[in-house]
């Protein structure tokens, strides 16, 4: 249920028989618990699923289902937690003192904003068929959750009233800790919940908004929970419309997302009794393999060939797409927000955010940077979803034209980012990769013409209903982004260099290749080729959109006009080029005579204080120039496809893709040429190279698209567009699948050398993207 006070259920577990129980309990995904390997095998986006979890001896499956039903809000849904002991090591298996494995399991449900929202059931019992919560509130209206379990199982639960969920964990692990002996194993353990058991405390603070229930057992361990509602008390499909923010821009009217239809459903009016059975005991586990079955049927319907067959390992696409949508989360709050030319910080309007999540460990929140490259892959699996994601973001535009790069709404947001990443500025961009997805769906509308299905009429009202946020967001990028010479453009956000810096390169944030090598001094005289493409990229699908719609002829020829300025192939030389090495770079004040070096500090009378690495600048001074480092930002003309098939550009930037000293590698193209004097640096003492030679798969893929597109319009570039195409394909779905078999993971990026994977895991954002590879589904610009 998408609402600011929408339930929330999730789990926790802990094995009770280890010495650091308190310290290790899992809960929130986190790289540091050590999972062996996590994630969705199966997703649905909408009504099924499937996890595997795999700690120590212990493998979790996490399943649920969710049913709709006649006159209910959100429906009715069951999960079902199965846990059972995985299989040891020969040497280990089956040894004379190993205790039978045992977990314990805490399922919970609560409402972070409606305090006396829940009541656990008076008399909880052994029996495996009881309703052990219920409740009622908006807009869910009343609800009951009920559990179905082994024999012989004893509950233990806890009510807390608590205004936040963020500190869920340490609620518990009060809890758990109080009153009773901490752990001390023994070579005799204490069964039964003796005084040395961790369980809860079978209390209820007054006025519950939360309840948690614990089951301890040996493995096996099969558990259900059933939840049913009722009629809704109020009718919010959607997200609530925010008065104090929608009154004041007549511009858009009403939300954008309030226009994307809602999923429908035809079902029959049936009793609770019937809508519980349907939901619970062999019921379920017939939904749940009917679920596995059309989501694998589905999958290979949209995706074709990308079925895990021959580069892939087992599994890892249909991993990539599931853990994408079962990513996909609901945001509401405030963002911080640095008031325009002050130090000063304030709070934008409360809005809602419907977004996919790059990472759920570690970017467990909205980007925009990133949302665009999730939605390639989602708008092939469901155009409607998609469009509902689009619609949120674009929801959140500012009456300026502005959206913020990083979306941190709410508490349990706000708990998973340093202070110092809070605040987001309101002239920073980030590249508006909402226009991939959005050129992509304008093309296929135009050119469906008269032939349009139903589908495709839904997309072309929705891009007339967000034609004016487009064009307002676009506009922001222009007037604000706008670089020292027509024409051209520069991202706002970096930091002066000054003498003795801590960086080696100042980052560019708003780029979103953070440490990619920029001019060595920052100035307001730099322009950035990557921020020009994309502006004639969105320039396109602008152009594009507007003639579909029906917007007036002469609004229409303005922004063609537009588009054809910033495609315009000459002026990006003229900016851009240098013809002497063949490729498109960066313009700035810039110097390559920069170092990190090793350097003492003492106090006036000699004496030692400490020894720091620092920047060094030396002669020739910095002057301005085209800078010379080759990367993914100088692919950029080709990657968004401005490049004439035939020019001797596209050719240049092929020669320096296949060469091995600069960007080609047996896993994909790496970040940074090994010919670049920053290539494998450290931007710190401790700040590793990310964008200096690591492999990312949303350029590689940006790649592949071009290098498919070029692979098809004859000319002197063809052959060697295609052959690249195909080698560069197959070496990134290679490295990717033995990755995922070897570690369990798709990872942030891809070390240039080994092809190991690293960064954040498991990362599923726009590493994902290898399931349009193997399938060969691009995207029209």
């Amino acid at each position: 249920m998408r609402h600011p006070q929408s339930l929330v259920a999730g789990m926790m577990w802990f094995d009770p028989d280890r010495q650091d129980v308190l310290s290790n309990i899992r809960h929130l995904a986190l790289e540091r618990d050590g999972l062996r390997k996590y994630g969705w095998e199966a997703h649905d986006g909408e009504q099924y699923g499937r996890q595997e979890l795999f700690d120590e001896r212990i493998q979790l499956t996490t399943s649920f289902r969710k049913r709709f039903c006649q006159g209910c809000t959100g429906g009715d849904w069951a999960v079902r937690l199965q846990a059972k002991e995985v299989a040891q090591s020969a040497h280990s298996k089956g040894a004379p003192d190993q205790e039978p494995q045992r977990i314990s399991l805490l399922f919970y449900i609560g409402n972070e904003q409606v305090q006396n929202s829940i009541r656990i059931a008076p008399r909880l019992s052994g029996s495996t068929d009881h309703i052990i919560a219920e409740g009622r509130d908006s807009p869910v209206g009343s609800w009951a959750l009920h559990m179905q379990g082994s024999k012989g199982v004893k509950l233990f639960h806890l009510g807390l009233n608590t205004p936040h969920f963020h500190n869920l964990t340490e609620l518990v692990l009060d809890d758990l800790a109080s009153g009773h002996e901490a752990v001390v194993m023994s070579s005799s353990r204490r069964r039964g919940g003796g005084p040395g058991k961790l369980q809860l405390s079978n209390s209820a603070d007054p006025g519950s908004n939360l309840a948690l229930f614990q089951v301890t057992r040996d493995l096996p361990l099969v558990v259900d929970f059933v939840f049913t509602g009722s009629l809704a008390l109020e009718d919010t499909q959607s997200s609530p419309r925010i008065a104090s923010w929608w009154d004041n821009l007549p511009l858009f009217g009403q939300p954008l997302h309030h226009c994307v239809p809602s999923l429908k459903q035809q079902v029959a009016k049936e009793t609770p009794a019937q809508r519980f059975d349907a939901l619970s005991g062999m019921a379920l586990t017939r939904e749940l393999e009917e679920g596995e079955a059309a989501f694998k049927k589905r999958f290979q319907q949209v995706f074709g060939n990308a079925d895990d067959k021959g580069r892939l390992h087992q599994g890892a696409s249909k991993a990539a797409l599931s853990n994408m949508l079962g990513g996909i989360g609901y945001f509401f709050g405030a963002s911080d927000v640095r008031k325009n030319g002050t130090d000063g910080v304030g709070q934008s309007w409360p809005a809602a955010l419907f977004s996919a999540v790059p990472s759920r460990p570690f970017f467990p929140r909205g980007f925009i940077w990133d949302e665009g490259f999730h939605q390639l892959l989602i708008r092939q699996w469901d155009k409607r979803l998609s469009r509902d994601i689009l619609a949120h973001w674009l929801d959140l535009l500012s009456e300026d034209g502005w959206i913020a790069r990083e979306q941190i709404l709410g508490e349990e947001a706000r708990a998973r980012v340093p202070a110092d990443f809070l605040v987001q500025s309101p002239d920073v961009a980030n590249p508006p990769t909402l226009f991939l997805p959005l050129a992509d769906m304008a093309q296929r509308v135009a050119k469906a013409g008269s032939q349009i299905d139903e589908d495709g009429r839904e997309e072309l009202a929705f891009l007339k209903a967000a034609y004016p946020r487009l064009l307002t967001w676009f506009e922001w990028f222009k007037r604000t982004q706008a670089g020292p010479v027509p024409g051209s453009f520069r991202w706002r956000g970096r930091e002066p260099a000054v003498d003795y810096d801590s960086e080696l390169n100042k980052k560019t944030f708003a780029s979103g290749l953070d440490d990619y090598p920029r001019s060595s001094h920052p100035s307001d005289m730099e322009r950035h080729v990557d921020l020009l493409c994309w502006m004639a990229l969105a320039s396109r699908a602008l152009a594009t959109i507007a003639s579909s719609i029906a917007i007036p002829k002469s609004e229409v020829g303005a922004i063609q006009e537009t588009a054809q300025q910033l495609s315009d192939v000459r002026r990006l030389n003229e900016l851009h080029y240098d013809r002497a090495a063949g490729q498109y770079r960066d313009w700035g004040e810039h110097t390559e005579a920069v170092s990190m070096q090793w350097v003492d500090w003492k106090t006036p009378e000699g004496h030692f204080v400490k020894r720091s690495l620092v920047r060094v600048v030396e002669k020739p001074e910095p002057s301005l120039q085209l800078v010379p480092h080759f990367g993914y930002v100088g692919l950029f003309p080709m990657l968004v496809r401005m490049l004439p098939a035939d020019s001797s550009e596209l050719g240049g930037l092929l020669k320096g893709m296949a060469d091995p000293g600069q960007l080609w590698t047996q896993h994909g193209l790496r970040s940074l040429s090994k010919n670049s004097s920053i290539y494998n640096q450290y931007n710190t003492e401790h700040d590793a190279p990310y964008w200096r030679a690591p492999i990312w798969l949303n350029i590689n893929f940006l790649a592949l698209s071009a290098l498919k597109h070029y692979s098809q319009v004859p000319g002197r570039n063809q052959e060697q567009a295609r052959q690249l195409y195909a080698a560069l394909r197959d070496s990134i779905l290679s490295n990717v699948g033995r990755q995922y078999q070897l570690t369990g993971y798709l990872w942030e990026n891809y070390k240039d050398d080994t092809g190991n994977g690293q960064g954040s895991h498991p990362f599923t954002g726009w590493t994902a993207l290898l399931v349009l590879m193997e399938s060969e589904t691009y995207f029209d610009v």
